[in-house]
């Protein structure tokens, strides 16, 4: 089988890096951290240029990355010196069996589901499972589906007009919303991708991030297909609520129900 293309592109890789160097990721680190259960051997799939490999070293043992994208790891040593790196996708992993105490993918998956083949994911979920030991635990951590319905939020003039411009560009689908008194009536999904989505705008990522969603994954089918995979799930921990998001682009949740935009699976290989 011919090999596909990796997702990102050098430009793109490193657009993502420099991003992921300015956002603060410490609850989402912290979680996985707090969960990974006592290891030795960790793995993380899709480690990009290798944040969280850096605080993991710290506590593990043989630690090894994977990334289907060279340009994502260039720089992968000088976070985390004593990392094995690998290059492959998630579904033809190129690890041995029964290896590892924990495996994490972070926000990765989704990249799985949305732009891979139509087996794609469960077939990574598969190379999961083998490359764990019995016992061994399986982070997945990702975008949650913020559901139906709307929500009513005031945001300043300026993000207003950034609204605007994520609507006239998004791909995923029609992204729209209504005047509401002064606020705004807006989907959930919708402001959901533009929270997330807003900092790509006329950077080299605009493509890709206007051509995906952040709402993918939903707790009941999600936890089914994991669990299909042979993997016990222990806990669904969502966090990163939306009104810190909305706050951080001087906006309110002005009418509606908050919720969480990413979630934390803890599941084990039985």
């Amino acid at each position: 089988m011919q090999r596909r293309q990796p997702l990102y592109g050098k430009a793109s890789a490193e657009c993502l890096q420099v991003r992921e160097t300015m956002r603060d990721d410490g609850a989402k680190y912290g979680l996985l951290l707090e969960h990974m259960g006592p290891c030795r051997r960790l793995v993380d799939i899709g480690a990009g240029w290798g944040q969280f490999l850096a605080l993991a070293s710290e506590r593990v043992e043989e630690i090894w990355a994977v990334d289907e994208c060279p340009d994502r790891v260039k720089d992968l040593h000088k976070a985390c010196p004593k990392a094995k790196v690998v290059i492959c996708r998630a579904d033809r992993l190129d690890l041995p069996d029964e290896h590892f105490d924990a495996v994490v993918t972070s926000q990765m998956l989704h990249e799985v589901k949305l732009f891979g083949e139509a087996d794609e994911l469960a077939r990574a979920l598969s190379e999961i499972h083998r490359v764990l030991v019995k016992g061994g635990r399986y982070l997945l951590l990702d975008h949650q589906d913020a559901g139906d319905g709307e929500v009513v939020v005031h945001l300043p003039k300026e993000q207003l007009a950034k609204l605007a411009e994520f609507e006239r560009k998004y791909q995923f689908y029609k992204a729209t919303h209504a005047e509401a008194g002064g606020n705004i009536r807006i989907s959930r999904q919708c402001l959901q991708d533009f929270l997330s989505k807003s900092w790509s705008l006329n950077s080299t990522m605009e493509e890709m991030e206007m051509d995906e969603t952040h709402n993918v994954f939903e707790e009941k089918a999600t936890s089914e297909l994991v669990a299909s995979a042979g993997l016990k799930v222990k806990q669904w921990i969502g966090f990163s609520d939306i009104i810190v998001d909305l706050n951080r682009h001087g906006g309110q949740l002005v009418e509606g129900t908050p919720w969480c935009r990413k979630f934390l699976l803890v599941a084990e290989k039985t």
